[in-house]
C-alpha cells in the first residue's frame, strides 16, 4: 500500500487542463465551494482549485477532465489580513457592498474601488497597504470607471508608490508592455491569449482586430511559424506592441498596423483566423471578418452580454441575423468566460466559416 502524506497546511483541491480552467472557477463559485481566500496555482499546463468539499464535484464537473488532489494554496493575491486590518480602521464603510478586485500587472498593483462607494482615504489605505506587502510592486493605482472611446482607455486614480503607468507584464513567457493609461490591456484574459495561441498551428494567418498591446498576437507568434496583422486605431497601443515584438524572441511574424480595424481591409479571403476582441460590439463585425477569413476558417470573437439572457445560448439567434445571406457557419465553441459585473458576463465564441 502506498501512503500519501498530507503536508499540514495543504487544501484540498482540483487539477484541471489551463483551458479548462475558467469554466471549472465559474461553477465552483456558482455552487459555492471555491476558496476565495486561497490563490489559483498554475503551472504551464494545469491549474490548481482550491476547494472547501468535494462531495458535489461529480455533478458540478461532470464533464471536464480533473482530479482531486490536495496543494499548499498561498493566500489569495489580495491577503485576507489586509481586508481584516481595512474593517477594522474603517468599520463605516460599506463592507456588504464593498467588492475588492486586484491585479499584479508587472511592478503595478491595479485595483477596482468603486469611488462612489468608498471614501478617498480608504481607498489611499488600502495603496499603502498593498505597496507594503507585495515587494515587487512599486505602483498602486485604482480604476474608476469602465473602459471606454476608440481608444479603449479607462480613467485610473494613483493611489501609492510611484506614479507610473507603464510595465513590462509577463504571460507564460511572453513580454508585454503596457500602458494602462493610454491602451487597453486585461491581464484576467492570460488563459484565453494562452489558449488560443495553442490551437493556432504553424504557416497560419492570422488577423488581430482590436489588438489593445498586442497580447493575442504575441502569443500566437511566440508559440508558432505564424503570420500576424494586428490592427488597433490607437497609436500608443501599437507603439507599445512594437515594444513587445523587439523585446521578444517571436517564432512567427507581427505586423502591426494604426486604423480602424473595421475598415483597414477589403474582402480577400486571405486568413485562416479572425480575432475579434472588442466584448462591447464584437457581434457587430462578425459579417465583416467572415468576408476576410478563408472558406473553413475560424472567427474567435469576445462578446459581453447581459446574465439574465441565459447566455451563451442567447448568442446563436444573434449570430444568426449578423450572418445571414452573408455566410454559413459551425459554432465550434460557445462558452462562458470572465465575470465582468454582477449582471453581465463575457461569452467566448469560436465560429467555423464556410464562405464557397
Amino acid at each position: 500500500m502506498i501512503k500519501i502524506i498530507r503536508d499540514i497546511n495543504s487544501s484540498l483541491g482540483v487539477k484541471l487542463p489551463r483551458i479548462q480552467a475558467e469554466e471549472a472557477r465559474l461553477r465552483l463559485i456558482k455552487a459555492g465551494i471555491l476558496l476565495k481566500a486561497k490563490k489559483i496555482i498554475k503551472n504551464r499546463d494545469f491549474v490548481y482549485l482550491p476547494i472547501s468539499d468535494s462531495a458535489s464535484l461529480v455533478n458540478i464537473l461532470e464533464d471536464l477532465e480533473y482530479q482531486i488532489e490536495y496543494q499548499v494554496f498561498p493566500d489569495e493575491l489580495l491577503k485576507p489580513s489586509i481586508i481584516d486590518s481595512l474593517k477594522l480602521e474603517f468599520p463605516d464603510e460599506p463592507w456588504e457592498e464593498i467588492s475588492v478586485k486586484f491585479d499584479q500587472i508587472g511592478e503595478i498593483g491595479l485595483l477596482r474601488l468603486d469611488s462612489e462607494l468608498t471614501s478617498k482615504a480608504f481607498r489611499l489605505k488600502v495603496g499603502t497597504k498593498i505597496l507594503s506587502a507585495y515587494p515587487k510592486i512599486n505602483s498602486v493605482l485604482n480604476k474608476l470607471d469602465i473602459t471606454e472611446g476608440i481608444k479603449r482607455t479607462f480613467p485610473i486614480e494613483f493611489l501609492a508608490g510611484e506614479e507610473k503607468y507603464e510595465s513590462w507584464h509577463k504571460e507564460y513567457g511572453v513580454l508585454i508592455k503596457v500602458d494602462l493609461k493610454n491602451a487597453y490591456f486585461n491581464p484576467r484574459l492570460a488563459e484565453e491569449h494562452r489558449r488560443l495561441s495553442l490551437e493556432v498551428t504553424n504557416d497560419d494567418r492570422i488577423l488581430d482586430l482590436f489588438t489593445g498591446v498586442g497580447p493575442f498576437s504575441l502569443h500566437c507568434a511566440k508559440e508558432h511559424h505564424c503570420e500576424v496583422i494586428a490592427v488597433d486605431i490607437n497609436p500608443y497601443a501599437i507603439k507599445n506592441l512594437n515594444a513587445s515584438i523587439k523585446r521578444n524572441k517571436l517564432k512567427g511574424s507581427i505586423i502591426p498596423i494604426i486604423g480602424d480595424a473595421g475598415k483597414v481591409f477589403r474582402e480577400n479571403r486571405y486568413f485562416d483566423r479572425i480575432i475579434i476582441n472588442l466584448p462591447n460590439h464584437s457581434i457587430n463585425y462578425l459579417a465583416y471578418a467572415s468576408k476576410l477569413v478563408k472558406n473553413g476558417g475560424i472567427i474567435t470573437f469576445y462578446q459581453f452580454v447581459e446574465k439574465n439572457i441565459q447566455p451563451p445560448q442567447s448568442l446563436v439567434s444573434i449570430i444568426d441575423e449578423k450572418l445571414k445571406n452573408v455566410c454559413t457557419y459551425d459554432i465550434l465553441t460557445n462558452r462562458v468566460g470572465r465575470e465582468v459585473s454582477p449582471s453581465r458576463i463575457q461569452v467566448n465564441v469560436d465560429l467555423r466559416i464556410y464562405n464557397e
